[in-house]
């Protein structure tokens, strides 16, 4: 039996990934969707995790934003509400990584295709990346939609990040997997989703883990307290706030 482990959206949330390594200890491949940091409390612990454990992995916009300096127009375009809270997020992980980190992580590809046990899977992420709208839609999106966007694409699984809200959807002989978010869920539950494959069938299952331990860790960080207390309502409630 083979089985693949798939997870994204991190975003630098060591607990919710202690809980995933301690859930699923000896899986053959795992497959990351990207952003591994941002917002979060533990950036380079969950990097460094990362790069010792993932098989495959592509980067997500706030893998991105490491290699900049700034922020800049095409980096919070589809972001205008949270700019202010991303400009903070942003410096602060920044200066807890190293030069050589921050630069792979701006180098990670933005999509890719991969085969394990035969199955030909592409990792990509919901364009515009991140956008909470978009993400909510594709789980109702109507099946010619998702064949204009996706019917293209020569992989047995599509492999989705950047919605936070896990969803399963066929698109004639192709499935794609949106596993949600690992460390900030956005479906109104708290608990992080992930997406098991295993001998041609595809599962999400949820974690329950203890988010106080990462709340209380933001709570440290130096942010704007209204952008601590937005990051940790969207712990408590899965999104919900």
């Amino acid at each position: 039996m083979t089985r693949v482990i798939i997870f994204g959206d991190l975003h630098a949330n060591w607990e919710a990934l202690l809980a995933l390594q301690q859930a699923e200890r000896r899986p053959d491949a795992v497959l990351c969707l990207g952003d591994i940091v941002g917002y979060g409390p533990d950036p380079k612990r969950c990097l460094d995790a990362v790069r010792a454990s993932v098989t495959h992995l592509i980067g997500g916009v706030h893998d991105r934003a490491m290699g900049k300096d700034s922020l800049t127009t095409d980096a919070t375009k589809d972001f205008s509400r949270d700019e202010d809270l991303l400009e903070a997020s942003w410096t602060h992980t920044r200066s807890m990584l190293s030069a050589e980190e921050r630069t792979y992580l701006a180098s990670l590809p933005t999509q890719l295709t991969v085969e394990v046990a035969g199955t030909r899977f592409h990792l990509t992420r919901l364009m515009p990346d991140d956008l909470e709208s978009e993400s909510r839609v594709l789980v109702t999106m109507p099946q010619a939609q998702l064949r204009e966007r996706f019917g293209d694409v020569e992989a047995d699984i599509i492999l989705l990040g950047g919605t936070h809200v896990p969803a399963l959807r066929q698109v004639g002989d192709r499935l794609i997997v949106c596993p949600g978010s690992l460390g900030l869920p956005r479906y109104g539950v708290p608990d992080p989703t992930f997406a098991a494959w295993q001998d041609g069938r595809v599962q999400v299952h949820h974690l329950h883990y203890h988010p106080q331990h990462t709340i209380r860790k933001l709570s440290l960080l130096p942010l704007p307290p209204e952008y601590v207390l937005r990051l940790q309502s969207i712990l408590q409630t899965g999104g919900l706030e």
